[in-house]
């Protein structure tokens, strides 16, 4: 019997990571529906070019020249570190994924405490608390068929007086600009605030919450990196009164645009209940008919957490079904 040989991929080796991405790919969207995965011209790039506060770490496993499951651990300075392990189907089940966990255990020794991971089955939560770690978190996995929704929108024009889920009642008091790209100089300053709100009331259940101090210069950088690695940021922020009040955020791959990813939605709380975060959804997926690569695309995905009752009926009455969930789960070790 061949053991398992667990290597680490150096982040130059274009060929030892192309080989690393496909695998990890297909371990973790295997027999589901639409799973999204970021494009290898955006994983190269990530490696090639890290956040000054982050690592990123390949693990390739193996048993002699089959490629059989791997790693990615992703270390954040004052965060809890991301670890995703992933082995294929046909070689579940032997011990394989016990074997990388140990290696990754061993990697993170001294640099963390608090590793997090997500998991899509009941055997990959199994997996996890197996390794020490608890749930603490789920979130249902989301799709819209893009195709439906654009066709249903572009009807809605041609007939203003027809009746649609598409429709919105805006808060008379509410103005929403929307841009495709870098965030104009004259909201970033709002537009940050409200990411940094963000990080503190997003639904995070019994997850260690980590807050980043968000200006405009980290918005400007977070900016360059996503062009740099192929995404069209596709935004939209509400104001009432001039007071800044909501936002959202669609990122299309120009690599990959066939499932484009919905990210953060916020409406202040003082402001919730007034058809909102309805009006920015609906305003910036109507940008998606001006982006060539989202004429491609078959679905949008997002995530909303179980308990977040409001997005979920927003998000189905738009038409998103639910595809799968993603339970989060986080352990603490002592690695003295």
């Amino acid at each position: 019997m061949v053991d398992v040989q667990i290597t680490r991929i150096e982040p130059d080796d274009v060929a030892g990571l192309s080989r690393w991405h496909a695998l990890m790919r297909e371990a973790y969207t295997a027999d589901r529906t639409a799973a999204w995965w970021q494009s290898l011209e955006s994983t190269l790039t990530q490696f090639a070019h890290p956040r000054s506060d982050k690592q990123d770490i390949a693990l390739l496993a193996h048993l002699g020249e089959e490629c059989i499951g791997g790693a990615e651990i992703n270390i954040v300075t004052d965060a809890p570190a991301d670890v995703e392990v992933g082995v294929l189907p046909t070689h579940r089940r032997r011990g394989h994924g016990t074997s990388i966990a140990g290696v990754v255990e061993d990697l993170l020794r001294g640099q963390t405490e608090i590793v997090q991971t997500e998991t899509y089955c009941r055997e990959g939560v199994a997996f996890a608390e197996a390794q020490g770690l608890s749930i603490g978190n789920q979130e249902d996995r989301l799709l819209l068929d893009l195709p439906t929704y654009l066709r249903d929108d572009a009807n809605r024009y041609k007939n203003p007086d027809a009746k649609s889920r598409l429709s919105t009642a805006p808060d008379p008091a509410m103005s929403i600009t929307s841009w495709i790209g870098g965030c104009p100089d004259e909201a970033v300053e709002d537009w940050a605030r409200l990411r940094g709100q963000m990080d503190e009331d997003v639904p995070v259940g019994d997850l260690t919450r980590t807050l980043k101090h968000v200006g405009a210069s980290a918005i400007r950088t977070h900016e360059e990196r996503m062009a740099d690695q192929g995404w069209i940021l596709v935004s939209s922020i509400a104001h009432v009164n001039d007071v800044p009040a909501g936002y959202t955020e669609i990122m299309v791959s120009g690599h990959e645009p066939d499932i484009i990813i919905q990210e953060d939605t916020l409406v202040e709380r003082a402001y919730r209940g007034r058809g909102i975060g309805r009006g920015l959804k609906v305003a910036n997926m109507r940008q998606l008919h001006g982006i060539p690569d989202a004429a491609q695309a078959s679905w949008i995905q997002t995530y909303t957490a179980k308990n977040n009752g409001p997005m979920y009926a927003l998000n189905q009455d738009l038409g998103y079904f639910t595809a799968d969930t993603m339970t989060a789960l986080e352990g603490r070790f002592d690695y003295s």
